[in-house]
């Protein structure tokens, strides 16, 4: 992916509050919710392929935090087509969320489930438990 449009970063940022998803600081970085690679791709992400992360935490996604990143929505594995498909939580209102462009509806922790589930089966679960279970 290249980098997204003015129009898409910037309503990425509304859509979010102006806020990082992750940790709710006011700094505000666009993080690629799938991984665009070295030299990235010739595909311009659109607002569901984007969340807001302040710098510290969209480093933290890239690294040591990548299966809590995937548990909870803010990265998405490469070969997902459809990344409005795999809901996002916010932990600073706890609460999770669907993606549609640049609008997000909450939705329950179960419809969550069904979502991430649908997404990547089994895979989705052991992530989720391996966040609630501590590895936070």
């Amino acid at each position: 992916m290249t980098a997204p449009t003015t129009e898409v970063r910037n309503g990425v940022y509304l859509r979010d509050g102006y806020r990082c998803v992750m940790c709710g600081a006011l700094e505000k970085t666009f993080q690629h919710r799938r991984a665009v690679g070295m030299g990235g791709s010739r595909n311009v992400p659109t607002a569901v392929d984007g969340l807001t992360l302040c710098l510290t935490c969209n480093v933290a996604c890239e690294r040591e935090l990548q299966g809590k990143a995937l548990a909870n929505g803010w990265k998405v594995r490469r070969w997902v087509t459809a990344p409005e498909r795999v809901p996002v939580y916010f932990p600073h209102e706890f609460a999770w969320y669907r993606l549609e462009g640049l609008n997000r509806i909450r939705i329950s922790a179960p419809v969550a489930m069904e979502m991430g589930c649908s997404v990547y089966g089994d895979e989705w679960m052991q992530w989720r438990l391996s966040v609630i279970g501590g590895a936070r």
